[in-house]
C-alpha cells in the first residue's frame, strides 16, 4: 500500500512539472541565471606602453538579491585569454586587478568567475623603447627559471603568488611578459637554468621540457624589439663533478651540449644573442652546489668555459676561479687581475641548519629580505668591485625548501600581496623589480663616474 501511494505521488509531480516546462521552457533557465552573478569593471586608463600595468576594478553582484558577491575569485581574460592571478571579492563585492599588458595592440579585457563574464573593455598598448646600458665591461645578468611545466616545476607550494598567475613557461605571454620587465630594469643577459635534467639519457622528460621552454623563449624574442642576451647554466649528468681528480666525460651530458650548441648557440637565428666572452660563447657548468676542491679539467674549443658553485665566503672557490650561484657575503673572482665575477641576492639561507633536518632559512644566521636590507647591502657590495660579470639571484624559482615564505625567499618577480585573512601567502609586490631599476641605474652611474676621475 505504502509503495503504491509514493507511486502516485511521484507520478502527480512529474506531471506538474511538465506541465510547468510546457508552459514557461525557459523558467528553469530563468532561475539559474538569477543565481549567478553580473560582473562590471572599469580601467584606470585606456592607452598604456608594452609591458606596464592596467587595474581593472570589478564589481560583482549576485542576481538573485542584488547584493555585493563577496569571496568570489575572479579572474581576467585578455583577448578572450586568461591571464594574470586570481583576486577574491571583498565584502563589497569589489576587486581590484593588477594585469602587465605585454602585447602592442588592441587589447579586450574581460573579467569573470569562470561562468559569468563582464562586458570587454579595450585598452591599447602601444610599443616602447627601453634605455638599456650596454657595457662589455660590466654586463648585468639575471637568473632566470623557464622551467614551470606539466613534469618538470609544480606549483602549489610557492611562498608568493606571481601577479602572472601560476604561469606556464610555454606561455609565450608569459616570456615576453617578464622579458619586457628585465628590459625596463636594464638587464643585459639572462642565465637560463638547465641543470636538473641529467638524471636520465638525454633527452629525458625534463630536458624535453627545458627545449620546449626555450624554443617558445626564442620564439618570443624575435618578436621582441629588444631583449636580453642569453647564457646556459648546465650540470653534469647525476651530479657527478666532484673534483679535478675525477674529470667528467659524460656521454649524457656530452649529448646536452652538442644540442644546445647545435640548436641554440651557433643557429644563425639566435647566435648572435648569446653571450660571448673572449672571442667565444661563454658556458657555465654547475658543481652541483657547495665546492672547496679544484674543479675538474675540462676545456674546450667552442666555449669559454666557467665553473659555477656557491658559498665562495665559505669554500673560497673563487681561488680556482669559480663563479657563485649565490652567496651569504658576495665575494668576488679574479681573472687576470680585475673582478671577473660577483653574484648578489636579495635573501639566502644560512649556511648550515639550527638543527638536523631543520631547513636552513629558519637559523638565525639566515638572511631574507629583511624588507631589502639584505639586497640593499649586497649592491653596495657590486658598486665597490664592479665585476665584469654581474649576476643577481633570482628571479622566480618559487620552489621549497630553496624559498620558505615571503620573506625567507631569494625570488624577485612581481607578486600579489595579498590581504588580511587571506588564506594565500603574502608577497612583495614590484618591490624588488623597482629597486632593481633604480640601483643598475645607479650602478651604471658610478662606474660612469669612476672612468671620468680616471
Amino acid at each position: 500500500m505504502k509503495l503504491h501511494v509514493k507511486a502516485q505521488i511521484l507520478v502527480f509531480m512529474t506531471a506538474v512539472f511538465l506541465v510547468l516546462v510546457a508552459i514557461s521552457p525557459s523558467a528553469y533557465a530563468r532561475t539559474v541565471e538569477n543565481n549567478g552573478i553580473r560582473i562590471t569593471i572599469q580601467v584606470n586608463r585606456r592607452t598604456i606602453a608594452e609591458g606596464q600595468n592596467v587595474v581593472v576594478s570589478a564589481l560583482a553582484i549576485r542576481k538573485r538579491t542584488l547584493k555585493p558577491a563577496a569571496n568570489v575569485y575572479l579572474f581576467a581574460r585578455v583577448n578572450g585569454k586568461k591571464w594574470g592571478a586570481r583576486y577574491r571579492t571583498l565584502s563589497s563585492g569589489v576587486a581590484h586587478l593588477l594585469l602587465p599588458l605585454p602585447e602592442p595592440g588592441n587589447n579586450a579585457i574581460t573579467v569573470t568567475n569562470g561562468i559569468d563574464s563582464s562586458r570587454a573593455v579595450n585598452v591599447k598598448v602601444k610599443s616602447r623603447r627601453f634605455d638599456v646600458v650596454t657595457d662589455p665591461k660590466h654586463l648585468v645578468i639575471m637568473e632566470y627559471e623557464t622551467w614551470f611545466g606539466p613534469g618538470y616545476a609544480q606549483w602549489g607550494k610557492e611562498e608568493a603568488v606571481p601577479i602572472l598567475g601560476l604561469y606556464s613557461s610555454l606561455n609565450p605571454w608569459i616570456l615576453r611578459q617578464q622579458n619586457l620587465w628585465f628590459d625596463e630594469m636594464g638587464i643585459n643577459a639572462v642565465e637560463l637554468d638547465w641543470t636538473n635534467n641529467l638524471t636520465s639519457r638525454f633527452p629525458n622528460k625534463t630536458a624535453r621540457e627545458c627545449i620546449a621552454a626555450t624554443n617558445t623563449l626564442m620564439k618570443v624574442y624575435a618578436h621582441m624589439a629588444q631583449h636580453p642576451k642569453f647564457v646556459f647554466l648546465v650540470g653534469p649528468e647525476h651530479n657527478y663533478w666532484l673534483s679535478r681528480k675525477t674529470p667528467y666525460r659524460g656521454p649524457w651530458y656530452k649529448a646536452q651540449i652538442n644540442y644546445l650548441y647545435q640548436h641554440y648557440i651557433s643557429n644563425k637565428k639566435y647566435s648572435s644573442w648569446y653571450l660571448k666572452y673572449e672571442g667565444k660563447p661563454l658556458l657555465l657548468l654547475y658543481l652541483n652546489g657547495p665546492r672547496s676542491t679544484r674543479p675538474p679539467a675540462i676545456s674546450s674549443k667552442r666555449f669559454t668555459i666557467r665553473f659555477v658553485t656557491a658559498w665562495l665566503q665559505t669554500t673560497h672557490a673563487e681561488r680556482y676561479g669559480a663563479w657563485s650561484w649565490y652567496d651569504q657575503k658576495p665575494t668576488p673572482t679574479y681573472h687576470d687581475g680585475s673582478v671577473e665575477a660577483l653574484t648578489i641576492t636579495d635573501g639566502y639561507p644560512a649556511v648550515t641548519p639550527p638543527a638536523p633536518g631543520v631547513n636552513n632559512w629558519l637559523s638565525i644566521n639566515a638572511g631574507g629580505k629583511n624588507y631589502g636590507e639584505t639586497y640593499r647591502s649586497q649592491w653596495r657590495v657590486a658598486m665597490k668591485y664592479k665585476p665584469q660579470f654581474l649576476f643577481i639571484n633570482q628571479w622566480n624559482e618559487f620552489e621549497p625548501p630553496d624559498q620558505y615564505d615571503a620573506n625567507l625567499s631569494n625570488d624577485m618577480e612581481p607578486t600579489l600581496i595579498t590581504r588580511r585573512g587571506s588564506r594565500r601567502p603574502s608577497g612583495w609586490g614590484f618591490f624588488y623589480l623597482d629597486m632593481t631599476r633604480h640601483m643598475i641605474r645607479k650602478y651604471h652611474q658610478i662606474i660612469a663616474g669612476a672612468m671620468r676621475d680616471h
